[in-house]
């Protein structure tokens, strides 16, 4: 039974001159007496006692489906907390052709619907949904993260996609200054200026030249680059954050280190007394190095990830000493030799490094009859 046709099933088994009493319980309608009798996705309609979802929103859409967070880590995800949904591909909750072209994101918050904005990050294979948190969840809780409508009448994309509004911190460089002029945005070194070049969609970071984020932010981070690799002769190449609000190498850090031959290791010093230390012997970080990349830096505490397309290339769990709670860590991108970086986008969210894991409910019709 569901949330459409809920009304007239409670008038049906609540009166007293009418026969037909479904078995709802199956379909999620139990009794209650308060929200918190009720599963997640769920409150207590009082006035029959019963746990019921939220109302529909638009009839324009005629199906919907739950998409349900859990929190895995010890610690409350906040407000505002980007975490990842994968479409399509291996591990995807979903696969490319459950989800329409006129899908959108919603939730009910406070007893009214809302838009969610969310970031589409698109691989040929499969996309990212990254969904703002509209609540905070517990620690080991689990809710609603959003809602996924679908199924027009006309088919008409409808997705409101703002990075920005999604991320702790969203940049695709559209406003990167070309004369290397950083502002208040970023810290610029580029003694040549050919060394640095903005396009249209990207930033060539080339040799010699460091480029940083003013914004720092404290751990857990999850920050990661969407950038490629460009030439073979790197000397010294280093994506990932530093400690400090000014030119030059500042630990605390963690990130890639990128050598000749593209050969690359993790690199950590987690205070700002610490050394540099390679977590691991050089190796290459993809079997295409010059394809278009996501290099993900996790920091949370004792815990340093370093992933590449989602697939981690090196971890430490147990760092001593680790990471200070009130370290400020900057975005930074710096580069030495032969070779550049193109960033095209770059993003940092505040998820812990036991990341939340998602679920997705069973498909609601808003036509489905007996």
């Amino acid at each position: 039974m569901k949330a459409a046709i809920l009304a007239p099933v409670v008038a049906l088994a609540t009166s007293s001159s009418c026969l037909f009493l479904p078995a709802i319980e199956d379909d999620g309608y139990v009794s209650c007496a308060r929200d918190e009798d009720c599963a997640v996705g769920r409150s207590c309609a009082v006035d029959v006692g019963l746990c019921a979802p939220p109302p529909w929103n638009d009839t324009a859409f005629q199906q919907r489906r739950a998409i349900i967070v859990t929190n895995t880590a010890d610690v409350a995800l906040p407000i505002g907390t980007a975490v990842p949904v994968q479409i399509g591909g291996p591990g995807g909750v979903m696969s490319l052709e459950e989800v329409g072209v006129d899908a959108r994101y919603t939730d009910f918050v406070d007893g009214a619907w809302r838009d969610v904005p969310v970031s589409v990050d698109r691989f040929d294979d499969r996309f990212t949904v990254w969904v703002p948190l509209t609540r905070s969840i517990a620690a080991g809780a689990d809710d609603v993260l959003v809602y996924l409508e679908q199924k027009t009448v006309d088919g008409t994309p409808t997705v409101v996609e703002n990075g920005e509004q999604t991320f702790a911190l969203f940049d695709e460089l559209d406003d990167f200054p070309a004369d290397g002029e950083g502002g208040e945005r970023y810290r610029i070194n580029a003694p040549d200026p050919e060394a640095l070049s903005a396009g249209d969609s990207l930033v060539s970071v080339g040799d010699n030249v460091t480029v940083l984020w003013r914004q720092g932010f404290a751990p857990p981070i999850s920050l990661t680059f969407k950038a490629r690799v460009v030439g073979l002769n790197c000397e010294e190449v280093f994506i990932g954050v530093t400690g400090a609000d000014r030119l030059g190498f500042n630990p605390p850090s963690a990130g890639f280190f990128i050598d000749d031959d593209l050969q690359a290791y993790a690199e950590v010093a987690p205070t700002a007394t610490s050394n540099p230390t390679p977590l691991s012997e050089p190796r290459a970080f993809s079997e295409s190095p010059t394809a278009l990349h996501r290099f993900t830096i996790d920091v949370d505490a004792a815990v340093v990830r370093l992933s590449v397309d989602g697939v981690v290339f090196d971890e430490r769990s147990d760092l001593r000493p680790a990471f200070e709670e009130d370290a400020e860590l900057f975005p930074t991108v710096q580069v030495g030799g032969a070779c550049a970086i193109e960033v095209e986008a770059m993003w940092i969210t505040p998820l812990p490094a036991k990341a939340p894991t998602v679920r997705v409910e069973p498909l609601v019709d808003l036509n489905l009859t007996y």
